[in-house]
């Protein structure tokens, strides 16, 4: 069994994961990056929105992505829908990738 995810750049377009319901006002969110290929430079993106919107807006981004190592963000006043965009630099080639594990984000009530 491999444990994690693996993106590729290919067509270029942004790469969302599944929508779930926020846990907390706010939340702390952790990347596990443990490989990359061809040095990625790749920005995730924390939205969110709410129930009877139609479309997502940015809570938070992380730094840009490009080596082995852990990504982590904090978002604050989280709406009820999460998810996280994953989007390659428009530089990297088409096999430009990386292999990460997503933690389960940790919330907290906002202060």
């Amino acid at each position: 069994m491999i444990v994690g995810t693996t993106l590729f750049k290919l067509d270029g377009n942004p790469y969302y994961s599944p929508e779930f319901p926020r846990g907390g006002l706010a939340g702390v969110f952790v990347i596990d990056v443990t490989h990359v290929v061809s040095t990625p430079d790749v920005t995730v993106t924390i939205e969110h929105r709410n129930a009877e919107d139609t479309s997502f807006a940015t809570a938070a981004t992380f730094s840009t992505i490009s080596a082995v190592g852990t990504a982590i963000q904090e978002a604050t006043s989280l709406k009820e829908i999460i998810r996280l965009k994953f989007t390659f630099d428009a530089g990297d080639g088409a096999l430009a990738g990386l292999h990460f594990v997503l933690q389960a984000p940790t919330w907290r009530p906002y202060d």
